[in-house]
């Protein structure tokens, strides 16, 4: 897998992740510090959509290998 597309897929994924995640909010489980609730949110979706994307890259990854292994045998 290229890494020009593993890179995008990472950003898209973050990016969908925040998305996903700015309805919830956090300053009622940080309530003395909105700043601090915001921060989390961006760490989370970074977190969250790292993990996403690679997933995704993984699967992808895996799916591109089975023709090769199936034409393997023959």
């Amino acid at each position: 897998m290229s890494p020009i597309f593993t890179f995008l897929m990472t950003v898209v994924a973050i990016y969908f992740t925040f998305y996903l995640i700015r309805p919830i909010d956090l300053t009622k489980i940080l309530p003395q510090s909105p700043r601090n609730a915001a921060l989390l949110k961006v760490v989370l979706a970074t977190i969250i959509g790292f993990l996403l994307a690679t997933a995704l890259v993984g699967l992808l990854n895996e799916a591109l290998q089975i023709p090769s292994s199936l034409l393997k045998d023959l």
